[in-house]
């Protein structure tokens, strides 16, 4: 029978255990339709002309103490009108805890053909180099306990002494989009080469993970705004959108509705899957509600999770979500054979960046 301080022990090993599943899954962000290039490297080049994102995720504050699982993206992209393709350059950074973090940058390229006249397909792939960090001076080592907990004494586990911490690795990724004026679908597929993420002599492959993504643009008609001497319009629309994803084991839905009256736009969406459930508890894991704004080119969000799963909205604190997107004038006309893409975003392509 174990003495109730010999408890501490396993309790420890199990949060090692569990830190090391969390580790093998991907970041996900909220505001996906926000992070295009990290949803799908189709998105490249989607919109009018250069693109530039930032994106940033606080996760589960209230148990993390004070270095919350936090991921952070830097994107941008361009369209190449002339040879119907779209570039992009993806920059993400995860950091779980005080311990691990990751750096992936990748390079995508999309190329778009219309296969009628309403609808178009983007087939798209991308290239990136990860580095996974490991700071083992904080973890706990297993000749680190004893019966009576932790001993205090220095590890002399081999990743320590071998200094096991840095990993680097080539990953590749793609996709594809269809779409028409009203409607999108999109498949995408990442760590296609499964790599392994273990260190040491240890292998462990990364699960591919697969994601389908779809919406639709329900427009509202147009709303009129007088500035000076002239009469601008201003975009009225609702979007329902989906995203599904699976890695490994583990699959997630996202349920989102969108409304743009511009110059804001605001949502809700759920997270999980209720009709499924795992290890006997429901799939349920968020409410997200976001609201944002479009500004002189500059579009921002902020959205915030409430967490409806086992894990409890007054232990996690939830999850904090930020977004800013610039999209530069065009310096052409826009072409008439650039179709625009109907995401959720807070104005429609093709009707100008500044105003």
């Amino acid at each position: 029978m174990l003495a109730p301080i010999g408890f501490e022990k396993y309790f420890i090993l199990a949060m090692v255990m569990w830190c090391s599943l969390v580790y093998a899954q991907d970041p996900q962000y909220s505001q996906y339709y926000n992070a295009p290039l990290y949803l799908n490297p189709a998105f490249a080049g989607t919109g009018d002309n250069t693109r530039g994102i930032v994106n940033f995720r606080s996760q589960w504050p209230g148990i993390s103490g004070n270095v919350p699982y936090s991921t952070y993206s830097v994107s941008i992209d361009h369209h190449i009108e002339p040879i119907n393709s779209g570039v992009g350059l993806l920059i993400t950074r995860d950091r779980q805890g005080g311990n691990m973090t990751s750096t992936d940058v990748g390079l995508m390229y999309a190329y778009q053909a219309d296969i009628s006249p309403k609808w178009s397909f983007r087939p798209a792939l991308q290239a990136s180099i990860v580095s996974r960090n490991m700071d083992y001076s904080q973890q706990v080592f297993g000749d680190q306990l004893s019966d009576n907990g932790l001993s205090g004494n220095p590890s002399t586990d081999q990743l320590l002494l071998n200094n096991v911490g840095t990993k680097f690795y080539p990953d590749f990724a793609a996709g594809g989009l269809l779409f028409s004026n009203k409607f999108w679908f999109g498949l995408s597929g990442h760590h296609l080469s499964r790599p392994n993420i273990a260190y040491g002599n240890s292998t462990f492959l990364l699960p591919i993970k697969y994601s389908a993504q779809a919406g639709m643009r329900i427009p509202l008609g147009v709303g009129k705004i007088k500035q000076g001497y002239r009469t601008l319009t201003r975009e009225r629309s609702f979007l329902p959108s989906v995203n599904y994803k699976r890695q490994g084991s583990f699959d997630q839905l996202d349920l989102g509705a969108y409304m743009i009256l511009e110059p804001v736009m605001f949502g809700i969406s759920y997270r999980g899957i209720p009709i499924q459930s795992y290890q006997g508890f429901a799939s349920n894991e968020s409410i997200i509600f976001m609201a944002g704004i479009h500004f002189q080119g500059f579009s921002f969000a902020y959205s915030y999770d409430i967490v409806i799963s086992q894990l409890t909205l007054a232990n996690s604190a939830g999850a904090h979500e930020v977004s800013l997107i610039y999209e530069w004038d065009m310096p052409y006309p826009k072409s008439k054979k650039q179709r625009p893409l109907p995401c959720p975003k807070f104005y429609k392509s093709g009707s100008g960046g500044k105003r």
